[in-house]
């Protein structure tokens, strides 16, 4: 196989994994369509990915990610986005270690995602944002001193 024929197809699958990413983000956090975690992640993550989703959802139904920049090598895609919504159910931060009741607040927030892609399914994912001290504090989990907010 030429050089040339070989940077064709690695761009090739490169594009693909960050469809899948694009497709994760649209269909599954922005419209919440359940149904396409059994396309989109592996077998074993399933019920997994769909608790995530169910969670944040339940949260914030009206949450919406937008890409902000993607990159991909290999079978890696990151991926910068901002995360909007409105807190209307109990939201579990991770970060507290408890549950936050509905505060009505609006937020965005930016966070990075990281997924390992394998044969055109999510394998392996690495987030940061979903639970930030940036969410909380528009939230009013995180005490903000006036120095803070200047």
């Amino acid at each position: 196989m030429s050089h040339r024929a070989q940077t064709q197809m690695m761009t090739g699958s490169i594009e693909a994994n960050k469809d899948v990413v694009r497709r994760l983000f649209e269909q599954v956090f922005n419209r919440g369509d359940l149904a396409m975690v059994d396309e989109l992640w592996i077998a074993g993550m399933l019920e997994e990915g769909k608790r995530s989703i169910v969670a944040l959802r339940t949260a914030f139904p009206d949450y919406h990610r937008t890409i902000d920049a993607q990159i991909a090598e290999g079978d890696i895609v990151a991926t910068r986005w901002t995360a909007r919504g409105t807190h209307r159910g109990p939201f579990q931060s991770r970060i507290l270690g408890r549950t936050i009741p509905p505060s009505g607040r609006s937020f965005e927030a930016q966070g990075i995602s990281m997924h390992r892609i394998a044969d055109g399914r999510v394998a392996q994912a690495w987030v940061v944002g979903n639970d930030s001290a940036e969410l909380l504090a528009q939230l009013g989990a995180l005490a903000v001193s006036p120095s803070d907010s200047a």
